[in-house]
């Protein structure tokens, strides 16, 4: 049986994976993926076949990994996946091993894991006999060295120290991720456009879910407006927020002048203010010359320093950088700098528009056997890319704004073509020597061979 593939650009020809072994055929296929993603740092080439080679050392009995769930990434989703295989059996509200205090779209409850954890050791389990494979959370894990080290990586290595920290993570399109958190965290208009169509649908008319077919999200936004004042002016309870807002409002101020559409925000300094360099919670930092730190040291926040701003920034050395980093390949980075202690290293990332190849590595990566179904949360009817009016012109003006995300980008496609490639050489090859299928009871078989 063979397994076909094809790098995804033009010039690429289908070739039967398990054939190349050596360096130069590697060469080769990481010269298409530098060029199909664009990478512009001299040694992409070679980081490329540095991860082609690299090794898949997950060892299940002494590596704790934790999911940093950067919010609307498709991370809910991949968390409910991790408790259908990473965790394995269900015992009363737990997943035996996934660490409690783990909440799907929430910060990490350090009280609650600490609980569990008590409660284990005073019924005679050893701590090294702890069941806890991994966790997952808003919160981040890095940097779990030097001055900015987080409170979750403070309580692992305390409460597991025998444990080997690990991370894994998702990532979004930088524009689709901005137009998400715009649509859901920052302006709530995904639950306004499915209020009106739930009055649309009460009246016998169809769904709406863009400019084109009738759907005014500033419109919206006025009604929004106007429920808020209303409830200031009723003398019900608002929080300190909603106060102000409602003082603005009565001075003249366009109080969600942001949400009324993309061209709205980008203009905006709530934009400044939330949206600039989100990726920085996604490693820590976006270079080697940028200091780890104010990413999550017990929730998740935006508003980071501008990656551009940062000494020694360049698009070259973002992309250099994440290659290395995100792709698991310097094992020498450290919070505390320079030959301090090492982070821990990304043994998997996923990315939000690519979950099916996401999760494929997912299972082969950690050994677990497919779902027959992938959960899915939070999947709006209309999109909000579409409904809340973002266009290819947008999408530039974001590109243009974020050059360091896109590198963050770009070099991530980067190395998920490589571990895809990679993943199926190694199939192939366990083919050829004669391992049936039934025995590679980690691999998708279904979706693989429908991609």
């Amino acid at each position: 049986e063979k397994i076909k593939t094809t790098i995804n650009t033009a010039k690429s020809s289908p070739q039967h994976l398990g054939q190349p072994t050596t360096t130069k055929q590697y060469t080769e296929l990481a010269t298409t993926i530098a060029a199909k993603w664009n990478l512009t740092t001299p040694n992409a080439i070679d980081l490329l076949v540095q991860q082609f080679e690299k090794a898949n050392d997950y060892d299940p009995e002494k590596d704790f990994f934790h999911f940093h769930h950067l919010y609307k990434s498709g991370g809910t989703s991949i968390s409910n996946f991790m408790d259908k295989t990473v965790g394995l059996r269900k015992v009363g509200k737990y997943w035996e091993g996934i660490l409690p205090g783990s909440y799907e779209s929430g910060n990490f409850d350090h009280d609650e894991a600490l609980a569990d954890i008590n409660k284990r050791l005073e019924e005679g389990t050893n701590r090294e006999d702890l069941p806890y494979k991994a966790s997952y959370a808003h919160t981040g894990l890095r940097p779990v060295y030097g001055p900015h080290k987080t409170k979750t990586a403070m309580f692992f290595q305390e409460q597991m120290p025998n444990k080997r920290l690990r991370a894994i993570t998702m990532l979004r399109e930088p524009t689709d991720f901005r137009a998400s958190n715009h649509a859901m965290i920052m302006c709530g208009l995904n639950a306004e456009i499915k209020k009106f169509n739930q009055q649309r649908a009460k009246k016998g008319l169809d769904q709406v879910c863009s400019q084109k077919d009738g759907l005014n999200v500033s419109a919206l936004v006025d009604v929004k407006t106007q429920t808020l004042i209303d409830k200031c002016q009723s003398g019900a309870k608002v929080n300190g927020q909603q106060k102000k807002q409602c003082q603005d409002h009565a001075n003249g101020v366009d109080i969600f002048e942001h949400c009324r559409s993309p061209s709205h925000l980008l203009a905006h300094h709530q934009y400044d203010k939330h949206y600039r360099s989100m990726f920085k919670g996604l490693m820590g930092r976006y270079h080697r010359g940028q200091e780890f730190g104010g990413t999550a040291y017990v929730g998740m926040s935006f508003g980071y320093e501008r990656a551009e701003e940062s000494k020694g920034y360049s698009v070259v050395n973002v992309e250099e950088y994440t290659l290395q980093d995100l792709g698991g390949l310097d094992l020498t980075i450290s919070g505390a700098g320079e030959g301090g202690p090492p982070e821990p290293d990304f043994i998997w990332f996923g990315i939000t528009e690519r979950m099916k190849e996401s999760t494929i590595l997912f299972y082969y990566y950690f050994k677990a056997k497919p779902l027959k179904k992938i959960p899915q949360h939070r999947i709006q009817d209309c999109h909000p890319t579409e409904s809340v009016g973002w266009t290819a012109k947008h999408r530039e003006i974001v590109k243009q704004k974020e050059p360091a995300d896109y590198a963050v980008w770009r070099a991530a496609n980067a190395i998920l073509d490589v571990r895809m490639a990679k993943m199926k050489m190694e199939i192939q090859a366990q083919l050829d020597a004669g391992v049936s299928k039934e025995a590679m009871y980690y691999v998708d078989w279904d979706t693989l061979e429908a991609l």
